[in-house]
């Protein structure tokens, strides 16, 4: 409701207003699902078209939620992803495909039916509210997706949160059509695991980094080809096993379906009567969207040597600051008290390899504690 707030006050500002050269090209916010289907992880291989038909019609009835790893894609041809699907294969124990996993744990190929129909519907135990925004100026620049939940029990220490960008429909420069394709995958540790904790997470992730994987989002009215799954693997304190707790699927927002939100009220007298009633609501997100701070960066001309921009709303104390694996660094940013309406800038000296990810702990005044995420492509692949 009060993305539709924000964008019916949009219409009555006047066009000629000073905005920034960054544009919300399309949102969308989300209230926690109540229930999910068994997470399936698909890894390709040779021989498995009968069970692809299968899980896929499974997915489009809602029985299951499908993710297609295109292991092998390098060597099939094509110029399909399979670098994640490689690191995920890992990931679960597999060395031959195809593979399948079930909520987030390796399952049987001779019996996956059996398992799917036991575990059925389940009710999300951890409730996550989410949003995505699609930002840029002539084209999306970032995608920028915020998620918040309360723990309502501990969790265990080795619970994560994935995200997953799939492609409904991705078709290969052979004209094979692969349905569900994970095109990006990002896992995430970076939160509090107490009980009751509020947890407040942000991903922002730059055009270059989403254009590596093959997502190309334009003005956003066609980003609905894109889904976004979000799951949260593990389990509470005293679990003896661990499980998919909750779980978030919807399609990427798109340019069309923003407009077709704010041209509802389309009359005028209308929509300046609404500007009075709603006036509180739009300040209220106005605060927070303000107050948010922004963490850029890109590769410099030196080797391995990121500069990064860290632009305030609010002020904010610098935490931790945690780089995935493949990359390590032996520099930091200095933990301080950054004011508002500033810019702080430096360089990081890292060593490594792959696509390179860091997560930055900030406290913001007025707003509490955030994660800023930094994503940027192999430096290799501008060679």
């Amino acid at each position: 409701m009060r993305y539709f707030v924000f964008f019916t006050v949009l219409l009555i500002l006047p066009l000629g207003s000073a905005m920034s050269d960054l544009t919300i090209y399309s949102e969308a916010g989300y209230d926690s699902q109540s229930s999910h289907p068994a997470l399936v992880e698909w890894f390709h291989g040779e021989g498995d078209e009968d069970d692809l038909a299968t899980l896929t019609d499974m997915d489009r009835n809602g029985e299951i939620t499908l993710l297609h790893w295109r292991t092998g894609a390098s060597d099939e041809g094509g110029g399909l992803p399979d670098d994640d699907a490689n690191s995920r294969l890992a990931v679960h124990g597999g060395t031959e495909t195809p593979y399948i996993a079930i909520d987030g744990y390796s399952s049987q190929m001779d019996d996956y039916s059996s398992q799917i129909e036991e575990i059925g519907i389940r009710n999300n135990e951890v409730e996550i509210d989410w949003s995505i925004q699609l930002i840029g100026s002539t084209e999306v620049e970032l995608l920028n997706i915020t998620y918040e939940w309360v723990n309502p029990q501990k969790l265990k220490d080795v619970t994560m949160l994935h995200l997953f960008i799939i492609e409904t429909d991705a078709v290969d420069s052979k004209g094979r059509t692969v349905k569900n394709l994970v095109r990006d995958w990002s896992p995430s540790q970076s939160f509090n695991r107490s009980q009751y904790a509020v947890n407040r997470l942000n991903d922002t992730i730059t055009r270059d980094y989403l254009t590596g994987a093959g997502i190309e989002l334009g003005d956003a009215s066609h980003a609905n080809e894109f889904e976004i799954v979000v799951a949260l693997v593990g389990g509470f304190e005293n679990d003896s096993t661990n499980r998919v707790l909750s779980l978030q699927r919807q399609k990427m927002p798109t340019y069309w379906q923003s407009v077709d939100e704010t041209s509802i009220l389309t009359p005028i007298a209308l929509l300046f009567g609404l500007s009075i009633c709603i006036l509180f609501v739009v300040l209220a997100e106005k605060k927070r969207e303000n107050g948010l701070p922004r963490l850029e960066g890109s590769w410099t001309d030196e080797p391995n040597v990121i500069e990064y921009r860290l632009v305030t709303g609010f002020s904010i104390e610098i935490g931790e600051l945690n780089i995935l694996s493949g990359w390590r660094t032996n520099s930091s940013i200095k933990k301080e008290t950054v004011a508002a309406n500033s810019t702080k800038q430096g360089k990081l000296k890292v060593s490594g390899s792959g696509d390179f990810s860091l997560k930055l702990a900030v406290k913001v005044d007025q707003l509490g504690d955030w994660i800023l995420d930094l994503n940027l492509p192999d430096p290799s692949a501008n060679n």
